[in-house]
């Protein structure tokens, strides 16, 4: 029993719920089984022990707790509760998962309030929960940096699925600010923050959780048939990206993403292999071979995201060759990455190094609404979308000062939009990337007269494109929405600087007045 200089325990834990999760039996770990809160003895067999018995509640008092093992959890109902400060360690050398649930039996699981202290040398842990209908996981933070090689690779922070549709989980504030090594890919098998893969079918929320210096990904969600939320969220430096995630169902919401290797805590990095730093990855095709793709419907909302220093860093925002639409709204983006796109929708198709996963079904668009993009990187393109069909940029403000920088390129993306927005670059607003055998009649692109182009280095290049040669012919005006459709000109298959029908023609849109687009011809890619 508890002396008086012990916390009361409150009614919800000795007979009620805690989050949502119910217990009749509610235990103390030193008083009721005689763990050692010093760190002497090893905890592992009697906590598993006690942890056999359905709708047990385990009490952990200020202290220090060895475990030289994993404990297993298979039992319906159980809990691990933190009364102060507690500290779970690993014996040295330790490499694998300090609490493996997947039982069959296994629901309702609470693990609340303790730090893993993986500071020894070699030393790695993870939290594998597996269950049905409900996990609540709370306030855990890991001490010290997991690099210990392990059996197929090294062991992940956590690794969360739901058996159940209906099953929903969260993990709140999860902190683990030294979390591998950045560089620590390891061909696939490097240390992630939390993994939701392939098992879990229900909803898995992350919220409120600090993830730094991940080799394979802050959060990696793009692989499961389940929905995962992002919410209020921390990323620093994280290899491959910060949250990854895929179809419908699942967003990034109010977090904040940060690439600048300045920050790093690491020590010296080798970016030679297998390293791209992107705050957010999406996914959605065929996640397995033979399974059913994803559907399309993935969120970014709210988010401010930074990319301010890497050696290598493909984009911000990542629509991979395997996803399907993206919605990116009310998110703020600055890029300082030389030749880094802000936004990048991959060419659609099958990954080169994956010629299983095959091409993943329309919608391909890329949804931009009320978007903020700046910084001061040089070169490329600030959004880079290819083969993305009805794609839009809708109330944007996109400012490229960095030299010979774009803002949009549109490569075979018909029937894209871009409205009530405003783009200034040092290189061309608009470039339009068309095979030039594109029959006249289809819509490449609708400006809305509203938009603002302009050129910090206009060059004086500019010429009507509507006329003489008639690079684009304007194939609607619609009052309503004050916006022009433009199409391929009629001719262009026969202009003398078209040498190959299979070249992409390469227009630059610098300027709209009064409806009539202003721009020239660029060089072929």
């Amino acid at each position: 029993m508890h002396d008086d200089a012990s916390p009361p325990e409150s009614d919800e834990e000795r007979f009620g719920t805690r989050h949502g999760i119910e217990f009749n039996r509610v235990l103390d770990a030193v008083d009721d089984l005689g763990l050692d809160p010093s760190g002497e003895v090893a905890v592992e067999d009697d906590i598993e022990s006690a942890l056999s018995s359905a709708g047990t509640l385990l009490l952990f008092p200020e202290g220090q707790y060895r475990f030289s093992a994993s404990v297993s959890l298979d039992a319906e109902r159980i809990g691990l509760l933190g009364r102060g400060s507690v500290e779970f360690v690993p014996d040295p050398g330790f490499g694998s998962l300090l609490f493996d649930g997947q039982g069959e039996d296994l629901d309702d699981v609470l693990i609340e309030n303790v730090d893993v202290d993986i500071r020894a040398p070699d030393t790695t842990a993870g939290i594998r929960i597996k269950c049905w209908n409900r996990f609540h996981i709370e306030d855990i933070e890991f001490l010290g940096r997991g690099t210990k090689d392990s059996p197929g690779g090294t062991t992940s922070a956590f690794l969360l699925a739901l058996r159940n549709e209906d099953g929903r989980g969260v993990l709140r504030n999860a902190v683990a600010k030294k979390g591998s090594r950045i560089d620590g890919y390891e061909g696939g098998n490097g240390r992630i923050g939390v993994w939701v893969g392939w098992t879990n079918k229900g909803t898995v929320r992350i919220e409120g959780c600090d993830f730094r210096e991940f080799g394979n990904n802050g959060v990696y969600g793009s692989r499961t048939p389940g929905n995962v939320e992002i919410v209020d969220c921390y990323f620093l430096n994280n290899n491959v990206a910060g949250p990854r995630i895929g179809g419908a169902g699942s967003y990034v919401e109010d977090c904040t993403v940060e690439i600048d290797l300045r920050k790093y805590t690491g020590g010296r990095v080798d970016t030679s292999t297998e390293f791209n730093t992107r705050a957010i990855v999406v996914e959605q095709g065929v996640q397995r071979e033979g399974a059913e793709p994803l559907p399309a419907g993935a969120e970014i909302r709210g988010c401010t995201l930074r990319a301010r220093r890497s050696p290598r860093s493909q984009a911000v925002i990542e629509q991979s060759p395997q996803a399907r639409s993206l919605v990116v709204r009310d998110t703020d983006i600055r890029c300082d990455i030389d030749g880094t796109p802000a936004v990048r929708r991959a060419p659609v198709g099958t990954l080169p190094y994956r010629p299983d996963r095959e091409r993943p079904p329309l919608p391909h668009w890329t949804h931009l609404r009320n978007v903020t993009i700046g910084g001061n990187a040089a070169g490329g393109v600030a959004v880079d979308l290819r083969l993305a069909p009805g794609s839009t940029v809708a109330n944007c403000e996109i400012i490229c000062r960095g030299t010979d920088r774009d803002g949009i390129l549109l490569d075979q993306s018909l029937r894209s939009e871009v409205s009530g927005s405003s783009i200034w670059t040092d290189g061309h607003p608009i470039v339009v990337a068309v095979d030039p055998t594109t029959t006249p009649d289809h819509h490449l692109l609708c400006l809305n007269v509203e938009t603002v182009l302009e050129r910090f280095s206009d060059d004086g290049a500019a010429v009507e494109l509507t006329t003489d040669p008639p690079l684009f012919r304007v194939l609607a005006r619609n009052s309503g929405t004050d916006s022009v459709c433009l199409g391929l000109g009629p001719t262009v298959s026969t202009l003398p600087f078209v040498e190959a029908l299979s070249d992409s023609l390469r227009i630059g849109i610098d300027a709209l007045e009064d409806g009539v687009p202003l721009g020239q011809i660029l060089n072929r890619q």
